[in-house]
């Protein structure tokens, strides 16, 4: 029995290794080379570097941010339906990929394949769902006894999203789906610690059909964070982490009055489930 089990995760690994991207980035729907540091990919199983890619500078962030600022431009105009249809067509795919998703994730988080193939299929269900109820999403008419109002959602702009290590492909995919559908264009940043399915799904976007520049994903380490949540063309930061990382985040995005969305902490629910 050990034998098997050792057998599969050394299949596991092969295959991952053969789904490695070139490159850590991704603008304007391709893979693009950062011009920071280098940034090792660590198998967590065996702690060998498995791939080295170069982060995203300042310089690099702000290029992601440019191509998802001229890309909302029209984006933001594409009917509620074709978004919701992009998201559906993006969750076939991935539901149709799971196994290669997984194997990406288990290299990355060191989780058991059957916990990353669960994962998947959370991203599945999450593009699902938004993809299905966005074009539902719409503003009220308010009757006034001889004229009317009305509300109409519009979309905010450029979303800067800031991942975790440890769900990077279920947290990515609860970060983009609601963007994409809204009409917004999005920069992420995945962790600097397991980034690779975060970049695959990016991939998969632009092969469900994703306009040039609406997606981009950077990846580094806290100065690329910190590089998002102040950049002036960045409407609204989602970030999920931990509380004196959510503090420093929601205090530098008051300088510009960004909007803040925060998913902090949670080690008193896991301690407390593993006791």
């Amino acid at each position: 029995m050990r034998l098997g089990v050792i057998r599969r995760m050394s299949s596991s690994f092969t295959r991952a290794v053969e789904l490695l991207p070139p490159s850590l980035n991704w603008v304007n729907n391709d893979y693009y080379v950062g011009s920071g540091t280098g940034l090792d990919v660590v198998n967590k199983a065996t702690g060998s570097v498995v791939m080295t890619s170069a982060s995203a500078s300042d310089t690099d962030v702000d290029k992601a941010v440019q191509s998802a600022h001229a890309a909302f431009q029209t984006f933001r105009d594409m009917p509620a339906a074709e978004r919701g249809q992009l998201l559906l067509k993006a969750a076939t795919l991935l539901e149709e990929r799971t196994a290669d998703f997984a194997h990406l994730e288990t290299l990355d988080t060191g989780k058991p394949f059957y916990e990353s193939e669960m994962d998947v299929g959370t991203g599945v269900d999450a593009l699902r769902f938004i993809g299905g109820i966005v074009q539902n999403y719409h503003g009220s008419h308010y009757d006034l006894g001889g004229s009317f109002g009305y509300t109409s959602r519009e979309p905010l702009g450029v979303i800067g999203g800031i991942g975790p290590w440890n769900y990077p492909l279920q947290t990515a995919c609860w970060k983009i789906a609601p963007a994409l559908a809204c009409g917004n264009s999005l920069v992420y940043k995945c962790s600097e610690y397991t980034p690779l399915s975060t970049v695959a799904l990016a991939a998969l976007f632009k092969e469900a059909g994703l306009p040039s520049g609406v997606l981009n994903i950077v990846a580094g380490e806290g100065s690329v964070g910190a590089a998002i949540t102040s950049h002036p063309n960045i409407s609204k930061i989602s970030f999920t982490g931990s509380v004196p990382t959510g503090k420093r985040i929601m205090s530098k995005a008051s300088d510009s009055l960004k909007k803040v969305t925060l998913e902090l902490g949670a080690n008193l629910l896991l301690s407390y489930l593993m006791m």
